[in-house]
């Protein structure tokens, strides 16, 4: 179900473009309680990484009358996608000497010497007290065997995870990464920086 009105009123205190949507009856607005909740928005700035995507889901959103209103959400989970542009972007920003580009299987880093390609490294993402970091599964170094180690300690630019926030499944593809979070429940007023208060429970 998806109501322009929800969308405006989400838009108003999320200060910016929304889809909302769920599972249910125009109904549900008047009773201000949504089955299958989902909020998407489009690209999101972060100190890290731009983001191209995000959707944030639950099991169960429940919007509670005062002053001010608030709002429950109840096992939300977090999908969020990293676009290849912006991976290429980070790259050439720190004149990297490797390219990253995202596939179906992981990430390919090709690596170079004074700008010659000395071979490729196919690696997956993996998480380390917090941090994604790029681990390697194939190398073809064209014999420079051990040039590429050290670029495998370096963790990719992407927001840490929130304390209680628990990533549940990487998906890629060909220019795309998704990642997806499950969160714990949680409420909030609705007030002027709500996206900034949700940012910080997901995105520290």
């Amino acid at each position: 179900m998806r109501s322009e009105v929800l969308d405006q009123l989400v838009a108003r205190y999320l200060e910016r473009p929304v889809k909302a949507s769920w599972e249910g009856s125009p109904g549900d607005l008047l009773r201000g309680v949504f089955d299958d909740p989902h909020l998407e928005l489009g690209g999101l700035a972060t100190a890290w990484m731009p983001l191209e995507g995000v959707v944030l889901s639950a099991r169960r959103a429940e919007l509670h009358p005062g002053v001010p209103a608030s709002i429950r959400v109840v096992e939300p989970s977090l999908l969020v996608s990293v676009g290849q542009r912006d991976v290429s972007r980070w790259v050439e920003r720190f004149q990297l000497p490797f390219e990253l580009r995202l596939t179906d299987v992981g990430v390919l880093a090709r690596a170079r010497v004074a700008g010659v390609p000395v071979g490729e490294v196919e690696a997956s993402l993996s998480v380390v007290r917090g941090w994604f970091v790029l681990q390697p599964r194939r190398a073809s170094l064209l014999g420079v065997p051990n040039y590429a180690a050290w670029l495998f300690r370096t963790y990719l630019p992407l927001p840490p995870l929130a304390e209680g926030a628990r990533l549940e499944e990487i998906g890629h593809e060909e220019g795309r990464l998704r990642l997806r979070f499950e969160l714990e429940s949680f409420e909030e007023e609705l007030t002027p920086g709500l996206l900034g208060r949700l940012q910080r429970r997901v995105l520290p």
